[in-house]
């Protein structure tokens, strides 16, 4: 799957780089937010001391921003993008890759968000990232 930006991703994805410093490897809009992925190591510079640069970006972005750091292997990028999950199993299912993650109980709502959204947005950064088709939460 070849990921192209238009005019508007391309101008959040240069404005936040120079509000954070941080290099974004991929920005995706949903609704009221915007998830960056971030080179590996530049989690902290764009987040900033106390949130700072973060809570900055969203004034002058308007949405809310959700940062994630990259990681080349898929099961630490899984870990890193969902914090909750205990186990993190990635299966090859026919043509197609499916990452199952155990959560805690407790933490299974938090994980797949009101309405899916949460687990939408995940699924949809994975499959951009790490051609991952489906997302399991057991």
């Amino acid at each position: 799957m070849v990921v192209s930006f238009d005019v508007r991703t391309i101008r959040l994805i240069t404005l936040f780089e120079n509000i954070t410093g941080a290099a974004v490897k991929d920005c995706i809009i949903e609704n009221d937010t915007v998830y960056y992925i971030v080179e590996k190591g530049k989690i902290a510079l764009a987040i900033g001391k106390n949130g700072r640069t973060i809570k900055n970006a969203e004034r002058i972005i308007g949405k809310k921003i959700k940062v994630f750091e990259y990681d080349k292997d898929p099961v630490e990028f899984v870990k890193k993008l969902i914090p909750q999950s205990k186990e993190v199993e990635i299966k090859e299912v026919g043509n197609s890759r499916i990452v199952e993650i155990k959560v805690v109980k407790n933490d299974r709502p938090f994980v797949i968000g009101r309405d899916g959204k949460n687990i939408k947005a995940f699924k949809k950064i994975l499959e951009r990232i790490h051609k991952i088709a489906d997302i399991k939460v057991k």
